[in-house]
This record gives C-alpha cells, sequence and structure tokens, in this order.
C-alpha cells in the first residue's frame, strides 16, 4: 500500500484500473459446520482496518466507522490523502476513534519522500526518502530520525505505520525506484536501513508494517495499476530482508502480485496460501500479523466480488483484512465483513480456529501498541 499527495506520481490509493482476467469464485458444494456465530463474529470484526470519504469526526462516515468500531465490528481504520484537511481535524478523527475503543488500530502511509501523509503543509517534519536517509545517514542517525517521526505520529493519535519501503532498489522500476522508495540494490543495506525505520517507530509505540512481500522492487508494473508479473525479473535477495527482520516486524504486507513458483495457479500473492503460509510464515518463520493491501484495488476488485477477496485473502493465511472502502463507499461495510466470515466459517471454507488465531496475533499488536 504506497500513496503520495500528487495522483500524477500514480502512487494514489484511488488511482486503481481493470486488473488481470481472473476467473471469479465458483464453491463447489460446501457443508454445513456447526459454529458459534456471536463468537466468531467478535473475533471477525478486529481482523479489519476500513478506510471513510470523511476528513472530520463530524463527518457522517466518520460517526458511522467511530460506531463500528465501538460496537467491536472494526479493528481500526486506513486514512488516506483526502481525509487529510489540518493536522487539527485529523487529531479530532483518531482521538474519537481510540475513545470509541483505546485498541483500535489507526493506520497511516508514513515512509517519507513522496509518500508521506502527516505532511510538512499540515505541520509535521519532513521525513526524507529511503533512499536519501541511506545515502546520507548513518542507521543510528536514521533510527533517530524515525523515532522522531514516530512520536509525531502517536501524538496524532496514529499507532500503526504502513511502511517501510524493503523493495530492492530498481531504476527501471515505476512505483518504488522511480520515487527513491528503496533503501539500496543489496539486502543488507535494506535490511539495516529498514530494521533502524521499524527500531524508531516502535520506540515511540508505532507499529510498522513491512512490504510489499515478496518484493516489488524489481517489478517493471505498478500493483496499483493491476495484476503485475514479477516471475521474470524478481530475485532471491529480495526474500532476504523480510526473513532478517521476521522476529522484529510487527506485521508484514503482501503485494498484489504474481509470480509463478509463489502464486497458487494465477493467483495473486494476496490469495496464495504458498507464498503466506508455506513461504512467509514456514520457511521465512513469521509468527506477526499478515495484512492485505487494499482490497478495493482494481487488481482485486475487477476480477473479484469484495465477499470473495475477503474470505481468499483469510484462507491464504492473511490476518488482518484491508479496505480503504472507496471504490464505491458503504457505511455499512464493517457489518458486512463480518456476516461473510460467519458464513464462510459456517460452510466450511473458514475454520473458526483459524480466525481465532488470526484474532490472538491481531490482539497481541494491538495490546502491544496500546496508550
Amino acid at each position: 500500500m504506497s500513496s503520495s499527495n500528487n495522483d500524477r506520481t500514480g502512487l494514489s490509493r484511488r488511482h486503481f484500473v481493470a486488473g488481470a482476467g481472473i476467473g471469479l469464485f465458483t464453491p463447489a458444494i460446501l457443508r454445513t459446520t456447526p459454529v458459534n456465530a456471536a463468537s466468531v463474529a467478535k473475533m471477525a470484526g478486529q481482523l479489519t482496518l476500513f478506510g471513510l470519504p470523511g476528513n472530520s469526526s463530524g463527518n457522517k462516515s466518520t460517526k458511522a466507522l467511530t460506531a463500528h468500531i465501538a460496537n467491536g465490528r472494526a479493528g481500526g481504520v486506513v486514512l488516506l490523502r483526502h481525509n487529510f484537511k489540518s493536522r487539527k481535524l485529523v487529531t479530532g478523527m483518531t482521538r474519537g476513534f481510540l475513545e470509541a475503543d483505546r485498541l483500535t488500530l489507526t493506520s497511516v502511509d508514513q515512509e517519507g519522500g513522496l509518500v508521506q501523509r502527516l505532511s510538512k503543509k499540515l505541520g509535521f517534519t519532513k521525513i526524507p526518502k529511503a533512499q536519501w536517509v541511506s545515502g546520507n545517514l548513518s542507521t543510528a542517525k536514521a533510527k533517530a530520525l524515525y523515532a522522531a517521526a514516530g512520536r509525531e505520529m502517536r501524538a496524532a493519535g496514529f499507532n500503526l505505520n504502513l511502511a517501510p519501503s524493503v523493495d530492492i532498489h530498481d531504476p527501471k522500476n515505476p512505483v518504488i525506484g522511480k520515487y527513491g522508495r528503496s533503501y539500496g540494490r543489496d539486502a543488507d543495506r535494506i535490511t539495516s536501513y529498514a530494521g533502524a525505520f521499524v527500531a524508531g517507530m516502535s520506540s515511540a509505540k508505532v507499529a510498522c508494517a513491512l512490504k510489499h512481500f515478496p518484493g516489488h522492487g524489481s517489478s517493471r508494473g505498478d500493483s496499483h495499476d493491476g495484476f503485475v508479473d514479477i516471475t521474470k525479473t524478481w530475485i532471491d535477495e529480495e526474500l532476504v530482508p523480510f526473513q532478517r527482520l521476521a522476529a522484529q516486524a510487527p506485521v508484514i504486507m503482501g503485494g498484489h502480485l504474481y509470480h509463478k513458483s509463489f502464486s497458487n495457479g494465477k493467483l495473486p500473492i494476496t490469495f496464495s496460501k504458498k507464498a503466506l503460509t508455506s513461504i512467509l510464515r514456514k520457511k521465512l518463520r513469521y509468527n506477526g500479523v499478515i495484512l492485505t493491501d487494499d482490497l478495493d484495488m482494481g487488481a482485486i476488485r475487477k476480477s473479484f466480488s469484495l465477499e470473495d477477496a475477503c474470505i481468499r485473502s483469510l484462507q491464504a493465511g492473511n490476518d488482518l483484512l484491508l479496505m480503504s472502502n472507496s471504490l464505491k463507499y458503504d457505511e455499512g461495510l464493517p457489518a458486512q465483513v463480518i456476516a461473510w466470515i460467519i458464513r464462510a466459517v459456517k460452510d466450511g471454507r473458514l475454520s473458526e480456529a483459524q480466525i481465532k488465531a488470526s484474532y490472538g496475533r491481531v490482539m497481541r499488536l494491538k495490546k502491544s501498541i496500546a496508550a
């Protein structure tokens, strides 16, 4: 998940177009499984992050999402470029969400460079792009820089940073390399500086999400714009930062990417049990929260219904579903998602044990950064 203050950069989350021609999900005959619906509903509500169109605490959509949070129907929020009108207004929004539930995940893209939602224009300190940081600062100074940024985030009511990018640098890449969002070409440098980012933010009680697993840096396409096949350009070294930072990373975000060795059939990594469970969980021994990129992106929504995308994501091993709710805003979406998950558990597409495991990981994350 990545974005900027200028739609022309191609980094806006709302800049989504058609994806690949992946067939819609046609379930086999499903069996009915006895399930405690109330228990599943309670857990399912915590496995979601939602966006909204409002930019103040008084906005109807803000009040609606606040009510969903207070009633356990949403685990957190993601604020995008259109939500930021002023520092005072955005802080009022986050305060309201956290008053509804102090364990709410309040997330934002705050990488630095072009991808900085809490911007200088709003009164926040400018964060240099990753490429500049690794070329000009020691890792100790980088950690201090990110710790200060984390304190500003926390003061503004944010506790989850959808950053850093641990993608490899390639100048031919249109979404990472082009904008200097990578710390370098080699895994050692990326690991060192991304580790400083995570440690600095963590000192301010801001959790970070490493992205974009298994590596977006060598791609020749932008996953915001649709289906991106990284099979021919991806190299093994792109996995190394994820592996080395697995014990330190609270969250890892998968990319809407395709690789024949990671994907199940023609499905994106987001829906790949092979990628998220067999490789990320088992091979790389990652025990933290796995987060989807925005399920409203064209690469997903042009080929799958949102219900199908949510269930496929959980089946693959994601713990936390991110939905900007921007393609067609739906005030009642949080309650709908819970109903979809309950139905999937009842008919056997998901197991209650799996939901419980994801719930446990998400709640551990929430408690680790609670004020």
